[in-house]
């Protein structure tokens, strides 16, 4: 078996292995918005529903990320962001999506609040960032 025949096997191994876990992560994610497993309360009210770039991609109440710091008399404190869990604790990383042109100030807002240093596209409108404090 030459290198270039063994890298290809894996490489198209590797792939398999993202579409199954690509494909089981959608199916949990649809069983849980269909069962209501896990509320997405605050970001189906109607003065949020503006600011989810997806309807079907929103944050469950119990690990959403939660804005305190105020810039305007109408902020509020939510942004389509959850808290992820790592190896250093429940609130390791922060997934977000994207900006839109409207929700630029709170993502500001995010990123001071919960001091982001390096935030990193993970692809066309998604953003995981790592907070440089412990929460």
């Amino acid at each position: 078996l030459s290198i270039q025949l063994f890298g290809q096997e894996f490489i198209k191994d590797e792939r398999q292995k993202s579409v199954k876990i690509v494909t089981r992560l959608k199916n949990q994610s649809t069983k849980y918005r269909t069962d209501k497993t896990y509320p997405t309360k605050t970001a189906e009210k109607q003065e949020n529903i503006k600011k989810n770039r997806y309807k079907d991609i929103l944050p469950f109440d119990h690990s959403r990320v939660k804005l305190t710091l105020t810039t305007a008399k109408n902020d509020t404190d939510y942004i389509n962001a959850s808290f992820i869990k790592g190896v250093s604790g429940s609130r390791a990383y922060i997934a977000t999506q994207g900006p839109l042109p409207h929700t630029v100030v709170d993502f500001l807002r995010m990123l001071w609040e919960y001091n982001i240093q390096v935030p990193l596209n993970c692809g066309h409108s998604h953003v995981v960032l790592r907070p440089s404090r412990m929460l």
